[in-house]
């Protein structure tokens, strides 16, 4: 009696342990495929936010070296892509308005309304709505500027100097 009761649960054990590691085999193949899928969007991702911030740079470049339709093409192509790049659209918001074009307004409105935050956008936003004869509108937004980055002298210096208009 003993002898079965050996043989039965040795083939009770191994009945279990066939079952429990086809059960665990049909878990791997999907979690390894969740995994690489997982895997392969980070590293889309990663290797678009690196190429847009070296295109976003190579775009300063362009503007700083008075190439300013290619520094405009290349932040238009970046923002294309991603409409929620905040600094892209600041730089693009810079140089539509040194062109006086003043689209420039539309790229730093969507910049604030998810970005409140930022001191850069308010800053030109000001100097856009005091371009188009909108002062008080203007002196809101570089109070704002000088608010959020107090030790900025540029902000503070044109805040101070349009509250005096």
């Amino acid at each position: 009696m003993n002898g079965r009761l050996i043989v039965f649960l040795v083939t009770l054990g191994a009945v279990f342990m066939s079952g429990c590691a086809g059960w665990r085999q049909s878990l791997k193949p999907a979690t390894l495929t969740e995994s690489r899928e997982d895997r392969a969007k980070d590293a889309v991702r990663g290797f678009e936010e690196r190429r847009d911030a070296a295109q976003l740079e190579a775009a300063l470049d362009r503007w700083k070296q008075g190439e300013v339709s290619r520094a405009e093409a290349m932040l238009s192509a970046i923002v294309n892509r991603r409409p929620d790049y905040a600094d892209a659209r600041v730089l693009l918001a810079e140089i539509l308005w040194s062109r006086g074009d003043a689209t420039a307004e539309g790229h730093l409105r969507a910049v604030l309304a998810t970005n409140i935050g930022r001191a850069d956008a308010h800053h030109a936003l000001a100097l856009v709505l005091d371009g188009t004869g909108r002062a008080e509108e203007a002196r809101q937004h570089l109070s704002k500027a000088a608010e959020l980055e107090p030790e900025n002298e540029v902000y503070r210096l044109t805040s101070e100097s349009l509250a005096v208009r």
